[in-house]
């Protein structure tokens, strides 16, 4: 069994004490997305780097904890959602936009950038990014990928 205190402090030696939650209040939004599955996480971390996930990765491996990643947590499947107890990696401030090859119609990006802010920033290109409008405000690419989303476009 993991001591929490203990494993609290090592999440925050990783992404920070400001980015750790796991009071009872803070992790109540953290329990859900948008399908009807439900499950309280241990603790939620915000990560900014690659660096820092694998870290958090590791750490959640080696203390026998089970991660999930989260984007927005707009998805309707739970995949947004921890097993009881585990840990949550939200991938939000992970949000950059790195290259965008025209040419190619290919885009690096990190897994928290929003639809809409893609959409935008291929436009100068003539290029669109066009997910299902409806969640075009919301919606992470990370979380395109992870759940095989994007709408009827």
């Amino acid at each position: 069994m993991v001591k929490v205190s203990h494993l609290i402090r090592e999440l925050e030696n990783i992404v920070g004490r400001d980015y750790v939650f796991y009071h009872p209040d803070e992790l109540l939004v953290f329990e859900y997305d948008g399908s009807i599955e439900k499950a309280w996480p241990l603790a939620v971390v915000f990560p900014t780097s690659t660096e820092q996930v694998s870290k958090l990765v590791a750490l959640a491996f080696r203390e026998g904890i089970p991660a999930v990643g989260r984007g927005s947590g707009t998805g309707l499947s739970g995949g947004a959602i921890t097993s009881l107890g585990g840990l949550q990696i939200v991938l939000t401030r992970m949000d950059k936009i790195l290259q965008v090859d025209a040419d190619n119609r290919l885009a690096v990006v990190e897994p928290g950038v929003i639809n809409l802010e893609l959409d935008i920033d291929v436009r100068k290109y003539g290029l669109r990014y066009a997910p299902d409008p409806s969640s075009q405000m919301a919606c992470s690419l990370g979380g395109n990928v992870a759940e095989n989303a994007g709408g009827p476009h």
